[in-house]
């Protein structure tokens, strides 16, 4: 089954610096190779349309499992034997992380 782990997170003021570090050099490589995902990608927010969440950062994982909650366990399980490094550099007041799988098909253009 297709799935996407989405991250919405913000550095802890005056920790920016580390906290791009932590998660372009350690987090994202971390549970992209551990956990065989197919891939993950930042990104910065833009512009807000609705809303007023406060989280300007968004990671997006592409993953293929055959049983979601397993695969959260797994993830789970790996933080707390410390397999996964972790960062107090993240707002962690403010972060939101959800699975989603699929829900119908990939629209494209006609």
């Amino acid at each position: 089954m297709k799935m996407k782990l989405v991250a919405l997170t913000r550095p802890q003021p005056g920790r920016e610096e580390e906290y791009h570090e932590w998660y372009n050099t350690k987090h994202l490589p971390e549970l992209v190779n551990k956990f065989g995902m197919a891939g993950a990608q930042r990104y910065k927010l833009a512009a807000r349309l609705m809303g007023n969440d406060p989280n300007e950062y968004l990671a997006i994982y592409d993953i293929e499992a055959d049983d979601p909650m397993a695969f959260l366990g797994a993830i789970g399980a790996a933080a707390q034997s410390g397999e996964l490094t972790q960062s107090d550099a993240q707002d962690f007041g403010t972060c939101y992380t959800a699975l989603f799988t699929e829900l119908g098909e990939r629209v494209v253009p006609a």
